[in-house]
């Protein structure tokens, strides 16, 4: 991952580095994209570029990671503006997420994922870095157990059972957000009801009897 050197520049010279890199794992495949294009872009050097980074996986690393945090955030944002409820703010997400995609920088993301195979490669990420991936996981749950309204939620005051709801409830999401994205020319609200109806069907339960 990106060196302490590399955290302590500027914001507005992250940005640049980051912006460079994106457009290049966006244009070509991954074996084809050029640290020297991405340096050129940047404005830095090729010396520079190694002390920030050891090479290209490690740049394409941080990248992901902090799409990852930033959705973190994102996602902290709505937990707060929505009081705590859980349900009002995993829909606000899906359907910000996806309108935020759709403007401007979707064709961008989707050409990462096809130019880098970037889901093989966070297995791997997360197999060489499992203890900090756990770390940051623990980290989000306890601060949703803080913030959320527990009684929205049927967890029966089991942080296994808690866990299991936000990341079935975010796989929903997850699948939202794609149909939306590649669906365009579907019917917006067909794709809302669905996702609501699995939304409910984790909230509620499936068996009318209870």
């Amino acid at each position: 991952m990106a060196t302490e050197r590399f955290e302590k520049l500027s914001d507005d010279k992250k940005k640049r580095i980051l912006i460079a890199a994106r457009e290049e794992f966006a244009r070509v495949p991954y074996e084809e994209a050029s640290i020297n294009q991405i340096i050129k872009n940047a404005g830095i050097s090729r010396g520079s570029f190694y002390t920030y980074f050891e090479d290209k996986n490690d740049l394409l690393q941080y990248v992901f990671s902090e799409d990852e945090e930033d959705s973190r955030r994102f996602f902290r944002e709505l937990v707060l503006e929505n009081d705590g409820d859980f349900w009002k703010a995993i829909t606000d997400w899906t359907v910000k997420v996806a309108g935020y995609l759709k403007q401007g920088t979707i064709q961008q993301r989707i050409n990462i994922l096809a130019n880098t195979g970037i889901m093989k490669r966070a297995v791997v990420w997360t197999e060489n870095d499992c203890s900090k991936k756990q770390e940051r996981e623990k980290e989000q749950l306890d601060w949703l157990m803080e913030k959320l309204d527990l009684s929205l939620l049927d967890y029966r005051g089991s942080r296994e059972r808690f866990e299991a709801i936000v990341k079935s409830a975010h796989m929903i999401s997850g699948l939202a957000i794609l149909n939306l994205i590649a669906y365009q020319n579907q019917d917006k609200e067909k794709i809302l009801e669905e996702f609501h109806l699995k939304m409910n069907v984790l909230r509620f339960g499936a068996d009318t009897r209870k």
